[in-house]
């Protein structure tokens, strides 16, 4: 986690808390200067996890950005993960809007 920062780990367990409780909003942060983090409110018992990746290049999936960005995104995962909700086995490329390509994988809320 210690690639996280301090304020997206907040956001997380500030939603899986609101899941606890039934009322759960979206939570967005921004994970380093080119890489940012959405969830969307859950829909039912899914919510669309979408990162924003500015990078001259959009491979596949986001772990195919390198390790690091994989480190991270293990990062979130795990903490998602820990509230009881279940990431994506990846998140993938579904578009590009002004020049920030997003990634996007279904989480399956508990």
């Amino acid at each position: 986690m210690n690639h996280v920062p301090d304020s997206v780990v907040t956001a997380i367990d500030t939603f899986g808390e609101q899941l606890l409780l039934g009322d759960a909003s979206a939570v967005s942060g921004t994970l380093r200067n080119d890489l940012q983090i959405e969830i969307s409110p859950p829909d039912g018992s899914t919510a669309v996890c979408r990162y924003k990746a500015v990078h001259t290049q959009s491979p596949p999936t986001l772990r195919d950005r390198g390790s690091f960005v994989t480190t991270i995104v293990d990062g979130v995962d795990s903490r998602l993960q820990q509230w009881g909700i279940d990431p994506p086995a990846a998140y993938r490329y579904v578009d590009t809007v002004n020049d920030t390509h997003h990634y996007e994988g279904t989480l399956q809320l508990p």
